[in-house]
């Protein structure tokens, strides 16, 4: 296959969408994240699930993260709009709807390669044009990086070190594959949350950067004025007709930001945390927008 069809303009500016093309839903076997995220929900779908709606129309996902949800409720999905506005994460949801054979054989060289010369020298990589290349360091340094953290510099350059893994699992070849087929149903957009346009009958799930935590997913971060202009869509999205869920931290911010959203409490375990203190169960919400 030429490359060409594969470059990507880096520079492509946050409102600028990068669409799959939709077809048909298509069995599968069951997908799950590729990528360890911090403050993923595999841990806490249970508990999603019970505050769902049971019948939707399209399903929306701005800070798609490692797309847990998306992927536990995939056999009740029939058409999604998927979105972040990490870059080289929604390059390589891309990457592996469209190029999957391509990214496995690139992940697994570098399996081949990794040791402590070979991370830095990946990690350091900044100026990659090839959407297969993007997409394999993406997922290389999140399998190998310190306790799976994603943390970027004002530069937007990864720069978390090694980890302590002695035989990290780098390609695992069965869920990329039943990946892309999940997101086959899918339109993947590189958009910053306030773009979105959910209809009446739509449902759509936020899990943002939690008030008062990390947010280093990104150069820009997100504080309080974004907290807020977050709240101000969700109230739009539900005035318009749409079900939104959020997810949030327990703090006096989130629950002043939401008084007229219904809240619900539930305990989270943390597992990804640069410091080590920082882990444990924590409390925090499931707003309800209805």
């Amino acid at each position: 296959m030429s490359n060409t069809a594969r470059k990507v303009d880096r520079l492509v500016a946050p409102n600028r969408a990068v669409n799959t093309r939709a077809v048909e839903y298509l069995n599968h076997a069951r997908a799950h994240p590729f990528v360890k995220w911090a403050g993923g929900k595999r841990t806490l779908i249970q508990e999603i699930v019970k505050v769902i709606p049971k019948t939707f129309n399209t399903y929306w996902e701005p800070f798609l993260g490692g797309g847990a949800v998306f992927f536990a409720l995939d056999s009740r999905i029939a058409d999604a709009k998927l979105s972040d506005i990490n870059l080289d994460l929604i390059l390589t949801y891309k990457a592996l709807d469209k190029y999957p054979d391509d990214v496995i054989g690139e992940l697994q060289n570098h399996a081949r390669r990794h040791n402590r010369r070979y991370y830095p020298a990946v990690r350091n990589r900044h100026d990659l044009r090839d959407l297969v290349e993007i997409a394999a360091r993406f997922i290389y340094l999140n399998k190998t990086c310190y306790n799976g953290l994603y943390r970027v510099n004002k530069k937007g350059h990864f720069n978390v070190p090694i980890g302590s893994h002695k035989n990290p699992s780098i390609c695992d070849e069965d869920n990329l594959r039943a990946v892309s087929k999940v997101l086959k149903k899918a339109t993947i957009q590189y958009l910053p949350f306030h773009s979105i346009e959910p209809r009446k009958g739509d449902f759509v799930y936020c899990d943002p950067p939690y008030d008062g935590t990390f947010t280093g997913y990104t150069g820009e971060g997100f504080g309080p004025d974004d907290q807020r202009a977050l709240r101000d869509m969700c109230v739009k999205w539900r005035d318009n007709g749409a079900y939104v869920v959020i997810s949030n931290s327990d703090t006096i911010r989130i629950r002043r930001l939401y008084k007229d959203f219904d809240l619900h409490e539930v305990s989270a375990p943390k597992s990804i945390n640069s410091d080590g203190s920082g882990r444990g169960k924590k409390r925090e919400f499931l707003i309800i927008g209805r």
